[in-house]
């Protein structure tokens, strides 16, 4: 995962220690200073904003997740069952349809990654849905296709 991804995710997990110690940091050279009433008000002031605009950002990005999850496993339920049928074939049988099912899984496999790597897909999902994509990539049929697949360049660099 991208540095500033982890970051994301660290700031998120951690903003209120992270701007409680800054406000009382500030608060304490301000005071120290002796600054005006006006210029420590605004200074906590600025920290609020912060603070309400990381639990803002964290809730939109929560219902982003959300949409995406429920997207990405509803297109994947539509095509489980042909997947199973197909793995269970031997790697140089499949159909033109059945080599079209597996690439429409391969896009949404490629497509999560994608999401994952930009910081959309928490990384214990990411981590599940990996798990699932190389257990199905297991089946001969499947994985032939993949390795034709890969050669492409295509899926965002899914590391399978």
């Amino acid at each position: 995962m991208h540095r500033t991804v982890r970051l994301k995710y660290w700031l998120f997990d951690h903003y209120w220690w992270v701007l409680s110690g800054a406000t009382a940091l500030v608060l304490a050279v301000l005071l120290a200073r002796n600054e005006q009433i006006a210029t420590v008000a605004t200074v906590v002031g600025a920290l609020l904003s912060v603070a309400y605009f990381l639990q803002k950002q964290k809730l939109e990005e929560m219902r982003l997740f959300r949409e995406i999850f429920k997207e990405c496993n509803a297109r994947y339920d539509s095509m489980n069952e042909q997947l199973s049928a197909i793995a269970e074939k031997p790697a140089d049988s499949l159909t033109s349809d059945e080599t079209a099912r597996v690439i429409d899984y391969l896009n949404l496999c490629g497509e999560e990654y994608l999401y994952y790597k930009r910081g959309y897909i928490e990384p214990s999902v990411w981590h599940a849905w990996q798990n699932g994509m190389k257990s199905i990539l297991e089946a001969p049929s499947i994985y032939a296709v993949w390795v034709a697949e890969k050669k492409t360049g295509s899926y965002y660099d899914l590391p399978l």
